[in-house]
């Protein structure tokens, strides 16, 4: 996988700028991470299971929200101690006079995740979502992403720079960057498949929703 200090390397070699003189190391990073950026989207807009973990989240007696972990983009699902699936439900559809109880449904709030009943005691769960890897810290960084394409962020970020002055090096990056990434694209869509769990108060499985 490419480092960050590779990816400026060639960010450099599309726009011609060999030295820090015109596109400082600050520019060159930035660009760089503005590109991982907007490829991370296109990325979780094909398959928002590419960048996908799991991690608990507890409870609090008697308080209907609990905070998302502070990578999560999108949220999947919640899952109990017993591999029930916590319903999925629109807060317009929650019983707000419902005593507190252990909950039985679920939704988002800002960001933070809103429960119905209110709990009645601590309970965890394991969340399964999205996550945000984050941009590239250091020059010994690698970006989370697809092994042998990473060379696509480098590209992009020339594109974005507008620092291309060669016309016929703009139509060249413009159509590597397309075919590369249409074949990223094509790499992160392959083997989707869904999976189904026990889903509290239902009678038929659940995937994803």
């Amino acid at each position: 996988m490419m480092t960050r200090s590779e990816l400026v390397t060639e960010f450099r070699d599309w726009t011609d700028q060999p030295n820090t003189a015109i596109i400082t190391a600050a520019m060159a990073n930035r660009e760089i991470n503005r590109a991982y950026r907007e490829l991370r989207g296109k990325i979780n807009a094909r398959n928002y299971r590419f960048y996908f973990k799991s991690s608990t989240v507890t409870t609090v007696a008697a308080t209907p929200f609990v905070a998302y972990p502070s990578d999560c983009v999108m949220p999947n699902k919640l899952v109990d101690s017993d591999n029930n699936v916590l319903l999925h439900r629109d807060i317009e559809m929650f019983d707000h006079s419902l005593d507190t109880a252990e909950p039985e449904r679920w939704d988002t709030a800002g960001r933070n995740m809103v429960f119905s009943p209110i709990p009645d005691s601590t309970y965890t769960y394991t969340i399964y979502y999205t996550y945000d890897p984050g941009d590239m810290s250091s020059d010994s960084s690698v970006p989370v992403f697809v092994p042998g394409y990473e060379d696509v962020i480098a590209v992009k970020a020339a594109i974005n720079s507008k620092m291309i002055r060669d016309e016929s090096v703009k139509d060249m990056a413009q159509n590597v960057y397309v075919e590369r990434l249409l074949s990223l694209l094509n790499a992160v869509s392959a083997g989707i498949t869904s999976s189904s769990g026990r889903v509290i108060q239902s009678n038929y499985d659940l995937g994803d929703f």
